[in-house]
């Protein structure tokens, strides 16, 4: 016979838990995107985490048991969506170079405060977490460059452009115009990659 005090949650009950568990993550990742990008990730402890939230640690360890669990999770929405991004790129065309510039800036853009803290943060940049997308960051340089085989003069015109997207998201001030930030972002990596708007290129400078 089943004791009468002992009930399995239903449908709601578990779907209330999640959302509860959710919410929480989220006010965890948050707290700590604004700790570290304000004292480093090294510099950072859970404890400071835990007292900004008003948790004990062990309410954290439930959610998060190391730091490098907790940087995983701030950076697995961005690395996802490199990854998404660069897997749907079917060739190296202008008009498809063209649209990963685009889809790119709209990735710094949503993400500008965690890219500032991995282009700050030389511990963050030494982490093992960042390894696994890596991969996908040289098939971003192979689309971008136009070839699979990028020279030197391609590899270093991808990376002028992608500081270009960087320097004028991340380094934005605040009340700047998002949409004009995006237009002077795309039009400052297609110049630099030799692409015209519109999808047509052009030969790169010599």
């Amino acid at each position: 016979m089943v004791d009468e005090d002992v009930r399995t949650p239903n449908g709601s009950e578990w779907r209330h838990h999640r959302e509860h568990r959710d919410e929480t993550r989220a006010r965890i990742l948050d707290a700590a995107l604004q700790l570290i990008a304000s004292h480093g990730f090294a510099a950072t402890s859970t404890r400071e985490i835990s007292e900004r939230l008003g948790f004990t640690k062990a309410a954290l360890y439930y959610h998060f048991r190391t730091k490098a669990e907790l940087l995983a999770a701030l950076l697995q929405p961005a690395m996802e969506e490199l990854v998404t991004l660069v897997g749907g790129a079917t060739a190296c065309t202008p008009a498809e170079r063209r649209r990963v510039v685009e889809r790119y800036v709209d990735l710094v853009a949503t993400h500008a405060s965690l890219i500032q803290v991995l282009s700050d943060d030389p511990s963050v940049r030494r982490s093992s977490v960042l390894g696994s997308v890596m991969p996908s960051f040289h098939r971003l340089v192979q689309i971008l460059a136009g070839t699979d085989l990028p020279d030197v003069a391609e590899r270093a015109r991808v990376r002028a452009a992608l500081g270009a997207v960087h320097a004028t998201l991340v380094r934005a001030e605040a009340g700047d115009d998002p949409a004009i930030l995006r237009s002077v972002a795309i039009g400052a990596a297609l110049t630099l990659l030799g692409l015209k708007p519109g999808g047509r290129g052009r030969p790169p400078p010599d």
